[in-house]
């Protein structure tokens, strides 16, 4: 009776060992925060989420480590292949997020601005944020990627500055798509290097801000004369 009952006893284990075992490999997985929480939408947020706080405080130069985005996010290396194909595809991802919150944050609640207001506020906004379109842009570049569109929405906004001629804003003379770029040009470069331009001009980044800002609106400002005429009111000499 004594052997049969511990018979029974070492069958039973044989049985839930390989429960056992698997419920100990969850475990494993958990503690090393391998195992993905939730669907795919969440996931690739939480990924997005990683890359961009390890871009803020690495910086955009020293690159993105998917490893330390695997992990930070709590999921295996491959999830970021599986839903992104690439590096650089996660970070076309989180350009996307991160342009998708500006045009909101200017977007809303937006009223009908002129062509002096409306620049000054795309100046200001996100003006202090580490991690923001433009940086994330550039690191494309230097990544070798010669798909990278700088400047998002351009057909729109060239659009909108042929009705800032119309209105008024703008002299019929001046070269539109030059515009576009110059002021795109101005927008990103300050962007990237606003910080190490407080530092080397000896100033407060805030206090840049403000001084450039007046700068930017005396140009957009002189736009609206034409530029075949200087500030003195006299004809330029061709």
């Amino acid at each position: 009776m004594l052997i049969l009952l511990s018979a029974m006893i070492i069958v039973e284990w044989l049985h839930r060992k390989p429960d056992l075992k698997n419920k100990a490999m969850k475990q494993s997985q958990t503690k090393k925060g391998t195992k993905p929480k939730g669907g795919r939408a969440e996931t690739e947020q939480r990924l997005i989420d990683v890359a961009l706080e390890l871009i803020r405080n690495n910086g955009v130069l020293a690159g993105l480590n998917l490893r330390q985005v695997a992990e930070g996010a709590g999921v295996n290396r491959g999830n970021i292949y599986h839903y992104f194909g690439s590096r650089q595809e996660l970070l076309r991802a989180a350009i996307n997020r991160q342009f998708e919150a500006i045009v909101d944050s200017l977007t809303k609640g937006n009223v009908q601005a002129g062509f002096v207001a409306r620049r000054l506020r795309s100046f200001r906004s996100n003006i202090s944020n580490d991690t923001n379109d433009s940086m994330l842009r550039a690191l494309l570049v230097l990544d070798g990627d010669d798909t990278v569109d700088p400047i998002p929405l351009y057909e729109a906004g060239l659009s909108q500055l042929r009705q800032d001629v119309i209105d008024g804003d703008i002299d019929r003379g001046h070269d539109l798509e030059a515009l576009q770029v110059a002021i795109s040009a101005l927008l990103r470069g300050y962007r990237i290097f606003r910080l190490p331009y407080a530092k080397r001009v000896g100033i407060t980044p805030a206090e840049l801000d403000t001084r450039v800002t007046k700068i930017f609106q005396t140009w957009l400002e002189s736009l609206e004369r034409s530029p075949t005429i200087n500030q003195s009111g006299n004809k330029e000499v061709k």
